[in-house]
């Protein structure tokens, strides 16, 4: 069992999870991706990229391009952040923009729906285990 290779076999699961919730967001105009980022700077009203970047499992330049079009859209703005937020030069702020919250409300009904699509696929108990299993993982590969 060793010798697959987890890295082709996780992305081989999460192109199948993202196709639903791709399907699911079409309606919306969103990615999957591009919900996530919405809700996350939802969540925290205004943040750094940099910490953005961090919480998201990103580097700098992919949170840029994966943001960029959010931006355009004008779903997400820049803000000013507390100087104790910015790391160097390059550290701003982000916010969503009035448009982007009714963006995010219209979208989690479309989310929520894939989310339920996916854990009727999965049943509970693999859905809560498979859930479990991928914090425990992230976590400790983190502290490599």
């Amino acid at each position: 069992m060793f010798n697959q290779c987890t890295c082709t076999r996780l992305r081989r699961l999460t192109r199948r999870i993202t196709s639903i919730y791709d399907r699911h967001l079409l309606p919306d105009g969103l990615t999957i991706s591009q919900y996530s980022l919405l809700s996350r700077v939802g969540k925290h009203g205004a943040i750094a990229n940099l910490r953005l970047a961090a919480e998201m499992g990103m580097d700098r330049s992919t949170l840029s391009r994966n943001i960029k079009p959010l931006m355009t859209a004008g779903w997400i703005a820049t803000v000013d952040m507390p100087p104790d937020e910015h790391v160097d030069k390059r550290s701003f702020g982000l916010a969503l923009s009035e448009a982007g919250k009714i963006k995010l409300d219209a979208a989690r009904p479309n989310w929520a729906g894939a989310q339920q699509e996916i854990n009727g696929l999965l049943g509970e108990d693999m859905h809560e285990a498979l859930s479990d299993m991928i914090d425990n993982a992230y976590d400790r590969l983190q502290e490599a």
